[in-house]
């Protein structure tokens, strides 16, 4: 169901919105929702980033946070840009005069503007208004993103019913996973007649006084809703500090007790270390000694005794080996002293008349080949005129392909002779 002042804001920026069912749909339920119950609409103003301005609906008021078991109001802005949904909306933290936005927070800028993984992954078919109020309470509840200021900062700064707001930056910015540098001036704030700055009136042109009434109960509202978490965030600031405290001494003394307790376990280390070694060592000797002197045939005398049978044994066969190798080596000199130096060619002795055509044939493949190297060497050195080169070669290797042939045909034969005697086994 839509909600009517929902319904007036749209229709106050008539051509703003590319969807602007989806818009009312969204924000109705947000509204209608018990984590926006404390919530309104408005039309208000954005900035681009090339500097320009344009209407867009914005919801104020509170949410609820769940900080340490108790329940406190944030007070925020949530900002829908022209082309929300495609576009996240964008959300600012609008803490009260006495308030201060947490440095360093991990999901609230230094302006106030609400970075958290949400509007980052955000969707448009899968994500909405409601949920996104839901992680943000979560998110706050488990860091607060304000706290009180200190006295001095209050009562030096005077006290207004709205503080000055910082202008929203253009909703492109959203996607950024850190917060930007702010790189254009806070918005001016309503004067003390409750008037607001011309770029506003340029926009929001037409709201009657009933309006602007109603636009200041509410800055009352969010405030009188915001004392109690202004009051019950300095409690929690101070339980932050004297829970830091405490941690800190706790660190300390575990640390005293860790340095004592390591130098303690240290020595006794040490010492355990040094008679457990010596244990060990007269373990390793007694046991040793035993098996020495009472495991008999187990024992080392008669491992010692087998050992001995077997260096024997082995003595006695290379004296044997030795005895072969000096009457070889005899031999050897008396063959050789008798007869002539036998011929190479005679120690290649041919089983068959294909074995010796082998033979001759690869002799004379090998003669060609070096023939053939030393004609290639007399061309490179200019020994040799290139015509007598050509024909010498082409002469050579139409010879040596035949004798390659040959050999290729012998060694058909010889392989198929083979393989018969091997059927006939």
């Amino acid at each position: 169901m839509n909600n009517a002042d929902v319904t007036k804001c749209l229709q106050r920026l008539a051509g703003i919105y590319r969807d602007p069912s989806r818009v009312s749909r969204d924000t109705s339920s947000l509204l209608n929702a018990t984590v926006g119950r404390h919530l309104h609409p408005e039309a208000s103003t954005i900035v681009q980033n090339d500097g320009s301005i344009s209407p867009s609906l914005v919801l104020k008021g509170t949410v609820v946070m769940v900080y340490r078991g108790a329940s406190y109001n944030i007070p925020i802005d949530i900002y829908l840009p022209p082309t929300y949904p495609v576009r996240p909306p964008i959300i600012y933290v609008r803490p009260v005069s006495t308030m201060m936005i947490k440095e360093g927070h991990r999901h609230v800028g230094a302006d106030g503007m609400v970075y958290m993984p949400y509007l980052h992954s955000w969707r448009p078919d899968s994500h909405n208004m409601i949920d996104t109020c839901h992680n943000m309470s979560s998110i706050f509840g488990r860091e607060s993103p304000v706290f009180a200021k200190p006295l001095d900062l209050v009562q030096s700064a005077p006290v207004s019913a709205q503080a000055a707001r910082p202008t929203p930056p253009s909703y492109e910015d959203i996607s950024t996973p850190k917060p930007p540098v702010p790189s254009r001036p806070p918005a001016p704030a309503r004067s003390s007649s409750g008037g607001f700055s011309d770029i506003f009136n340029r926009f929001t042109t037409g709201l009657s006084g009933a309006a602007a009434a109603d636009d200041a109960s509410a800055e009352e509202r969010i405030i009188a809703e915001t004392a109690a978490a202004n009051s019950a965030v300095e409690v929690a600031r101070k339980a932050e500090e004297a829970e830091a405290q405490d941690k800190k001494a706790a660190l300390e003394a575990r640390e005293r007790l860790t340095a004592r307790s390591s130098s303690i376990l240290k020595a006794y280390r040490d010492v355990a270390g040094e008679e457990i070694f010596d244990c060990v060592r007269d373990q390793i000797l007694l046991e040793k000694a035993k098996d020495f002197v009472m495991n008999g045939e187990c024992g080392q005398i008669a491992y010692l005794v087998k050992r001995k049978i077997e260096l024997v044994t082995h003595h006695k066969e290379l004296d044997k080996g030795i005895e072969k190798l000096a009457a070889f080596v005899h031999s050897a000199e008396e063959t050789k002293s008798s007869k002539k130096e036998v011929c190479v060619d005679e120690l290649a002795v041919p089983s068959d008349i294909l074995s010796a055509q082998m033979l001759n044939l690869s002799a004379e493949n090998q003669s060609i080949n070096d023939a053939l190297y030393f004609l290639d060497k007399a061309l490179a050195d200019h020994n040799f005129p290139l015509d007598d080169h050509l024909r010498a070669v082409r002469k050579l290797t139409k010879k040596q392909f035949l004798v390659k042939a040959h050999l290729l045909k012998i060694g058909q034969v010889k392989a198929s002779e083979a393989a018969t005697k091997s059927a006939w086994g």
